[in-house]
């Protein structure tokens, strides 16, 4: 099973655009075809933003979301990990992506999570993610 950190703006894009590739990658997760790695901290942040009126996202649609990621994947508990990102508010992604040894961190704005700060955590968009689960592999 493929283990990946959401960055919250895929989970935005997700909701805002359900024909979208971000939201391709939530029906793979719902499918078993991707583990989310996420910390306490993630999901706070994940249920304030999606719940900003600009977004005018339902709350039961905010909630099925939270759910399913709760259901299907596992919490970890990074240290923190200050300066992995040029953006302080990305740390904790990247910090949970190493604790969770996360295949990929799935993000919109790779910029702000460079390469030496990832580990072995690959950092892709959501079609790169879609187009890997696509790809045939040897057994």
């Amino acid at each position: 099973m493929i283990r990946a950190v959401f960055d919250t703006n895929v989970l935005v894009s997700a909701l805002i655009s359900p024909f979208g590739n971000e939201a391709q990658v939530l029906t793979d997760l719902q499918n078993g075809r991707i583990s989310p790695c996420f910390s306490k901290d993630m999901l706070q942040e994940y249920s304030e933003v999606l719940a900003r009126p600009k977004f005018r996202f339902a709350p039961h649609e905010i909630a099925g979301l939270i759910g399913l990621l709760q259901s299907k994947g596992f919490r970890v508990q990074p240290p923190s990990a200050p300066g992995l990102s040029p953006d302080p508010a990305d740390d904790s992604f990247i910090a949970c992506a190493l604790a969770a040894d996360a295949d990929f961190l799935v993000t919109g704005n790779k910029r702000h999570f460079p390469a030496q700060s990832c580990g072995r955590t690959k950092v892709v968009s959501a079609r790169e993610l879609i187009e890997f689960l696509n790809t045939p592999r040897s057994p």
